[in-house]
């Protein structure tokens, strides 16, 4: 299945959403605008072309149509079909990816009380296919009664369940397709690197514990989580001592590096410093509110 990347914050901003039954012999009319319309067709079957590409869209499946690219019915309905559609605005630009190739486990950064904008961030919007659409239907349902019944005590409740709808939808992209062979290995060399964070990382032990060259390991995991055997590894350490210099004060900043097997207090403080953007002292103050 072929996803749609869009990044965020901004968030897409719900416009508008409706459902409709529409009867043999009706079609969709030529438009293009600037907006996205995505089509959820509980039953029947629509007809529609994006730029000359024809989807019939059949029960249980959904159809992103994209801003500034023009559409049409190019067949009539054939039978009675009911479908629920949004009215979508997202400014960002868009990208586009195989579901299989989404890297569901690759590590974002964290915001900190340093950063005064929202970082960007992916996510995924089916483009055309089916999905196990049984959760889908009531959120749509209770969108359309809280928007035929708008007013400003719904306003927020609307937003809720549109976001909740999206946050489902790429749930099911997420789990629909069948996980690809580089996806199940990162995912258990990664489990392993947890297991054993406290052991000094040898390239040698996880060939023998997988079967597979470092160089291949290196490229599955990088390519699911951002980063390679190393990078996890200190990745996970560095997380272990945020939350000592968090929840234990009585831990000197010497002892918590010797926890997370850096015992050398400059090269803790240089990794510390790469992956926060600030020393683990001034972390520590920080987060107990000192500064």
């Amino acid at each position: 299945m072929e996803c749609l990347e869009w990044t965020v914050a901004p968030p897409p901003q719900l416009v508008t959403v409706g459902r409709g039954v529409w009867q043999p012999g009706m079609r969709h009319f030529a438009r293009t605008f600037g907006l996205y319309d995505i089509l959820f067709v509980r039953s029947g079957c629509l007809y529609m072309a994006e730029e000359g590409r024809e989807y019939a869209i059949g029960p249980g499946q959904l159809l992103t149509l994209e801003p500034e690219k023009r559409h049409v019915g190019y067949k009539e309905c054939e039978v009675e079909t009911e479908l629920f559609w949004m009215h979508v605005r997202h400014e960002a630009p868009q990208g586009r990816v195989a579901a299989d190739d989404i890297p569901w486990s690759l590590v974002l950064r964290k915001g900190t009380d340093k950063d005064l904008d929202p970082a960007r961030r992916p996510i995924y919007m089916p483009k055309y296919g089916s999905l196990e659409m049984e959760s889908v239907w009531p959120m749509l349902e209770e969108m359309v009664r809280l928007h035929d019944g708008l007013c400003v005590g719904t306003v927020l409740k609307l937003q809720a369940q549109y976001f909740r709808l999206l946050a489902s939808l790429q749930e099911l992209v997420r789990t629909s397709g069948p996980e690809s062979r580089s996806g199940r290995l990162a995912a258990a060399v990664a489990a392993y690197l947890r297991s054993c964070e406290r052991e000094p990382f040898k390239a040698e032990l996880l060939e023998r514990r997988f079967h597979y060259h470092i160089d291949y390991l290196s490229r599955c995991l990088k390519k699911h989580t951002g980063m390679s055997p190393v990078e996890y590894v200190r990745h996970i350490r560095i997380e272990k001592a945020r939350r000592l210099l968090e929840q234990s004060p009585e831990l000197t900043v010497k002892q918590i590096a010797e926890q997370v097997c850096m015992p050398d207090p400059n090269y803790f403080a240089r990794m510390f410093r790469k992956e926060t953007g600030m020393s683990p002292a001034a972390y520590r103050k920080r987060r107990h509110g000192y500064v």
